[in-house]
């Protein structure tokens, strides 16, 4: 007589059943710490990286350090004839001017200053990084070096310090050549930097990262650029490599927490000097019709427009920029 054989047949098949489960739920963890395990090995990846360590008082050159109340600016003076005083954005240093320079020291004595916190200057955590602060220090150095009734040059963050300077201190400033000023910002920007001060300690934390990579830097250029595929190492370098220098790290979210260009709509009809603003067309902080805006606050202001450039003119198109800022300089002369 043979043997029933359904309910062996049915546990070996729940049997394979359960084996093909386990397999899947085994493969399936397996997996998941492949792919988070690979997802933090791209994240060490982009955020390992750290400007080497620079040295300040080995890279001074021909510039020299001026003690104000806060710390000590770096600067170089060179050309001989009226002052020009030029200021970088946030974050940058006097090298963004290297183009426009040897121009514009042929019949001018051009100073080109680091603010606070920039470049070769001291960079202290512990200090206000807004316009009014950096003004204040600009007097001290302006002081000390014996200058008054100078032309500021100034781009981006910077020329929050050049309009409250002249706002404030009248005496020391005959004009404002303003290049793609902060004055004004998008409202993806300002969504940023609401963050920035909706959660300090988060965004504290996520900036000292961020900046400390090149590839976020060379990214910030490509963006500042009309032509994003000319960036080139030399220009990221320029920017990057000061990162390296003494307490950077530890002010850059103060010096964030000071460029919110909302804190200087009322400063701008204060201005009384002539004003040109130098608006590159392809710039990508603020619409032009923002730019047109902000030239008529001014009391006496008024605007350029370069098709041709993005953020930066001073890198981009420098000898076209130096030839039309010009007609205003020799306006400031009289």
């Amino acid at each position: 007589m043979s043997q029933p054989t359904g309910s062996g047949s049915l546990r070996e098949s729940n049997f394979s059943i359960v084996i093909r489960l386990t397999d899947a739920r085994v493969t399936g963890c397996c997996m998941k710490k492949i792919v988070g395990a690979t997802f933090a090995f791209v994240i060490w990846l982009l955020f390992r990286g750290r400007p080497e360590p620079l040295e300040i008082t080995a890279n001074l050159g021909d510039g020299q350090r001026t003690t104000v109340a806060d710390g000590r600016i770096f600067s170089r003076s060179v050309g001989d004839g009226l002052d020009l005083l030029l200021l970088p954005g946030f974050a940058g240093n006097s090298q963004t001017w290297e183009f426009i320079t040897p121009d514009l020291a042929s019949n001018h004595r051009v100073h080109l200053v680091d603010l606070l916190g920039h470049g070769l200057s001291d960079k202290p955590a512990a200090v206000r990084y807004d316009g009014g602060a950096q003004a204040a220090r600009l007097v001290e150095w302006l002081s000390v070096h014996g200058i008054r009734d100078a032309v500021v040059v100034a781009n981006s963050a910077g020329c929050q310090a050049a309009v409250q300077l002249a706002a404030d201190h009248k005496q020391y400033v005959r004009g404002l050549v303003l290049i793609n000023p902060f004055l004004v910002a998008g409202p993806g920007i300002r969504f940023l930097l609401a963050l920035v001060r909706r959660f300090p300690m988060v965004a504290g934390f996520a900036v000292r990262r961020i900046y400390a990579q090149r590839w976020f830097v060379w990214m910030g250029k490509m963006l500042g650029r009309r032509d994003p595929w000319r960036v080139t190492s030399a220009d990221v370098d320029r920017q990057y490599l000061p990162y390296g220098t003494s307490g950077f790290f530890d002010a850059l979210p103060a010096m964030l927490n000071g460029i919110d260009p909302s804190m200087y709509s009322s400063v701008v009809p204060r201005v009384k000097c002539p004003v040109l603003l130098v608006w590159g067309a392809c710039d990508r902080t603020a619409r032009l019709e923002e730019a047109v805006k902000l030239a008529r606050e001014f009391c006496h202001g008024e605007i350029l427009v370069l098709e041709n450039a993005g953020h930066m003119a001073q890198e981009e198109v420098p000898d076209d920029l130096v030839e039309q800022i010009r007609p205003f300089l020799r306006s400031t002369e009289g």
